[in-house]
């Protein structure tokens, strides 16, 4: 008996620590005078429902890890329990419905289209989440659609009843990138035609499903798979029926048509799923909750911020030093420069905290015009306390550890 409360002890004295252990990692501060843990995190995000997370640029392993440490607290601590990638909605929707049946390494290289995702970073989460028994969910928001894992479900599924269509769902669904050819070679005539072929085949798509949708059931796909076809779809068709030449590229049209489809999902999986509250894991600019000085772009985040108003809080990612991973190689970088904000939070020698910026009064550098790193190496002009709720402050990042591909 003695033996077994001993053990007893030693699990409890171990469940403990590595809870201490989650708080201890990111210190938490509104003052930047006094730091404390994670657990005074939990009163600023009380009446929270959508947190987004952000990132500043896609290439940084340090800030995925980190991330990955604050949606197990949101979870645990706050029932945060929907997560929302900054990846294809058919990716992340389908590969969630073979959850099961996918291995941990499978599900993260399935869900998202996203290269830098498919991660030893990102594992790590996908294997707290298989632990949660579904308690937390992972699915994506994007509307671009080039998604490998949805373009193989949609094969596969009606491959068994027509052939014919199986054999055309890459062609159509890649034909979709000639639409920035034609437009780069301005040519308007061939650009309608392949968007009203992208429009064809999706409809001609979703009929087959509908009309079949019996024997697709006897066939083992399931009512959550077609449903996730036909909204995936409908996104597409949102977004690109429409779209004349000169929005694919042109800036800021393409990003404004882009980060109004997002809002639109966003706005669906609250809806749809009015209990939950949800995690936006996403790039600093798609969260942020109003325009940067001397841009005119209407991101997700601005959207959000007016219609949920104090029950959204975005985070933005400021990370001091490291190397940075884009498709063209790796950047190293270190913000040692005044103008930087990452070089005014490096002066408190803190590894990793993040700062509420809702109960920051102080006049200083968070109310200042300074610059920030954004995707791909890029920087960015800003002021903080207009552009976030709070911030993640990293001092060093490396590149994220990709899966290696078999």
């Amino acid at each position: 008996m003695n033996k077994i409360l001993i053990i007893f002890l030693f699990l409890s004295l171990t469940s403990c620590k590595a809870q201490t252990d989650l708080n201890s990692t990111i210190e938490f501060t509104s003052d930047l005078e006094k730091f404390e843990n994670l657990s005074e995190l939990k009163e600023a995000l009380k009446d929270v429902e959508i947190i987004a997370l952000g990132e500043n640029t896609h290439g940084l392993g340090e800030v995925f890890k980190i991330k990955t440490e604050l949606v197990k607290f949101l979870y645990q601590e706050l029932g945060f329990n929907l997560v929302l990638f900054e990846s294809g909605f058919g990716d992340g929707t389908l590969a969630w419905e073979q959850l099961n049946s996918l291995s941990t390494e499978e599900f993260t290289n399935s869900f998202s289209s996203n290269y830098y995702y498919n991660s030893e970073e990102i594992k790590e989460l996908v294997e707290f989440v298989k632990s949660q028994k579904k308690n937390i969910t992972i699915k994506g928001f994007d509307c671009q659609p080039q998604q490998n894992y949805l373009i193989k479900r949609m094969t596969e599924i009606v491959k068994p009843l027509d052939s014919v269509l199986a054999k055309s769902v890459q062609l159509e669904m890649r034909s979709f990138n000639n639409l920035y050819q034609f437009e780069n070679d301005k040519d308007t005539l061939a650009f309608n035609k392949q968007r009203e072929r992208f429009k064809k085949f999706l409809t001609a798509y979703d009929t087959f499903l509908v009309q079949n949708e019996q024997e697709l059931f006897k066939l083992g796909t399931t009512k959550n798979e077609i449903d996730a076809i036909l909204k995936s779809n409908e996104i597409f068709k949102n977004t690109y029926s429409t779209i004349e030449i000169g929005s694919m590229m042109g800036w800021p049209v393409s990003a404004n048509i882009r980060d109004k489809s997002l809002f639109e999902t966003i706005s669906w999986f609250k809806e749809t799923n009015p209990k939950s509250k949800i995690i936006i894991w996403a790039q600093n600019s798609h969260i942020e909750n109003k325009a940067k000085p001397n841009y005119n772009v209407n991101w997700m985040g601005h959207y959000l911020k007016n219609i949920f108003g104090n029950k959204y809080y975005s985070i933005g990612a400021v990370v001091y030093s490291g190397e940075s991973l884009n498709y063209n190689g790796t950047i190293d970088f270190e913000h040692n420069d005044k103008n930087y904000l990452a070089y005014h939070l490096n002066q408190f020698q803190k590894d990793r905290f993040i700062l509420n910026l809702r109960e920051y009064n102080k006049n200083d550098f968070i109310s200042e015009l300074l610059l920030g790193m954004e995707s791909n190496g890029n920087t960015a002009e800003f002021i903080a306390k207009d552009r976030f709720d709070g911030l993640l402050f990293i001092k060093h990042s490396g590149i994220p550890k990709l899966i290696k591909k078999e």
